[in-house]
């Protein structure tokens, strides 16, 4: 990487995936700046510690070019981590005007933003749903994304894939050293009640002694990764040599693991948990199962030196339930189900 003074700048750092970044950075001795919408949640305050006192927390949309322009032009820092964007797949693939100004136009504003500032590295994250169809597996970062009769299912792939394909542009056009993480099923402590898969609604639930009742998603796979793994990646990717590829699957590279493998894991750590989680697919999962599959995380390993601790889902699953008891411990109140919420469909 470029340029080695300054802080890394955290989109959407104050939330779940952004506040295992900004500890993992905080931990590699970087400073850390955190561009978010809101305040840090009570989760993420647990997960970041004392530190989040002391961390810049500038307030802002990454579609607002002027403000997203202020904030980088006042720290200058050395690279960007670009984790914020709408992740309600279903309100996007019904307002794709979001998905274009939001999740594309906000990664195109960032972009511009570090090319006109000189920033040394961006890093996007993107995500799984950029295919529409595996043809090979395990698929990797050379498989197709757009074909002659598939495509990305939805506006929410649409706006990714359509970042990825700016990253590339900044990096030809300009020199703009732009990487690309493509998340799979992310998990762990202070995920949202939202998150388009169903670990958080095991396993809270299953630990304050309420019965769990899911009526979908017993046979949905999915190739999941723990949030902390996920921190070592961008680490990893930071860190790493200019030389190294552009695309990176944040995933675990063993076999898919399903709903019903949650419940099951859950109820084994969990003893007395009631958990029940029906086969039933819901559409949604039916017209995701074409992409769904082993991926690939060897030029991880080989490129970045990137080494996951938690490749088995039981063990990810473990750290999950002693965090969330060491958060009730220390007073930390569980965020509550919003009234009327469904078990999520997949992601």
């Amino acid at each position: 990487m470029g340029d080695q003074s300054g802080p890394v700048l955290v989109t959407g750092g104050a939330g779940f995936s952004g506040s295992y970044i900004v500890r993992r950075l905080l931990d590699d001795g970087y400073e850390a700046v955190i561009y978010d919408l809101g305040d840090f949640r009570p989760e993420a305050r647990f997960v970041i510690g004392d530190a989040a006192g002391r961390i810049p927390l500038e307030r802002g949309g990454i579609e607002t070019w002027p403000r997203l322009f202020e904030v980088v032009q006042r720290y200058r820092p050395r690279a960007i981590v670009h984790t914020a964007s709408v992740m309600d797949i279903g309100h996007l693939n019904r307002n794709p005007m979001i998905a274009l100004t939001v999740n594309t136009g906000g990664a195109v504003n960032l972009m511009e933003a570090a090319r006109l500032l000189d920033v040394g590295r961006v890093i996007l994250f993107s995500s799984i749903a950029v295919h529409g169809q595996k043809l090979y597996e395990p698929m990797d970062a050379d498989h197709p994304t757009i074909m002659a009769r598939v495509g990305p299912l939805g506006a929410y792939g649409a706006a990714k894939v359509a970042a990825e394909a700016f990253a590339y542009a900044y990096h030809q056009s300009f020199g703009l050293d732009t990487r690309v993480i493509r998340p799979s099923a992310l998990y762990g402590f202070g995920m949202s009640w939202f998150a388009p898969n169903y670990v958080k609604n095991v396993v809270e639930p299953a630990l304050l002694g309420q019965p769990v009742r899911l009526a979908s998603g017993g046979q949905v796979p999915r190739s999941y990764i723990h949030v902390a793994d996920l921190a070592a990646l961008v680490a990893a990717l930071l860190a790493g040599p200019d030389d190294a590829d552009r695309v990176f699957y944040g995933a675990t590279d063993g076999p898919l693991r399903t709903g019903g493998d949650v419940g099951r894991i859950v109820q084994e750590l969990v003893p007395g948990a009631d958990i029940e989680i029906a086969d039933a697919m819901t559409e949604t999962d039916r017209a995701e199962l074409p992409f769904r599959a082993t991926l690939s995380i060897d030029q991880a390993r080989a490129q970045l030196g990137y080494a996951p601790r938690y490749t088995n889902l039981e063990d990810g699953i473990a750290e999950y339930i002693e965090r969330f008891r060491a958060y009730l411990a220390a007073g930390g109140t569980p965020a509550a189900a919003p009234a009327g919420l469904n078990a999520p469909g997949s992601g």
